[in-house]
């Protein structure tokens, strides 16, 4: 029963990673200035780093739906997870305002409020954080219990 819950949730999280990267890519392709400002963290634009959090989503969303080991695949979801929280920490400790423009271009046409977008953004996160972590503590209890 939990291994296929844990499936359920892989699968669900390939299928956010995959749209969560159509989106930011179809929202470089615009041309809202916020896209061409520095990112706060990383000397690179907002377009840029949206680009590479694209590849980053649909590289282990590809991976969660075509790789065999299940543990591998938590894994990488914890190591994204990890990446996005440090992230996001990190925009907090340097006072960034608190407001993910993943969206750019895209939200002239579904206008999502700020604070809306900011709770999607943390309970996504939370999603990938209390998931991996949560399934890779019950592999690891599973493995204790039978060595």
């Amino acid at each position: 029963m939990i291994k296929r819950i844990h499936d359920g949730y892989i699968y669900l999280t390939a299928v956010i990673l995959f749209v969560t990267a159509l989106v930011k890519l179809s929202s470089t392709t615009g041309n809202a200035p916020i896209l061409d400002w520095l990112d706060p963290l990383l000397p690179f634009s907002n377009r840029q780093v949206f680009i590479m959090g694209s590849a980053l989503e649909l590289g282990l969303s590809a991976f969660l739906f075509l790789g065999k080991e299940r543990g591998a695949k938590t894994a990488c979801i914890a190591w994204l997870a990890s990446i996005y929280l440090i992230y996001r920490l990190g925009l907090w400790w340097a006072g960034a305002p608190n407001l993910c423009h993943c969206l750019g271009n895209l939200n002239a046409r579904f206008p999502i409020s700020p604070p809306a977008l900011e709770r999607i953004v943390w309970a996504l996160l939370g999603w990938l954080v209390v998931g991996s972590l949560g399934f890779s503590v019950l592999q690891w209890f599973r493995d204790r219990k039978t060595t």
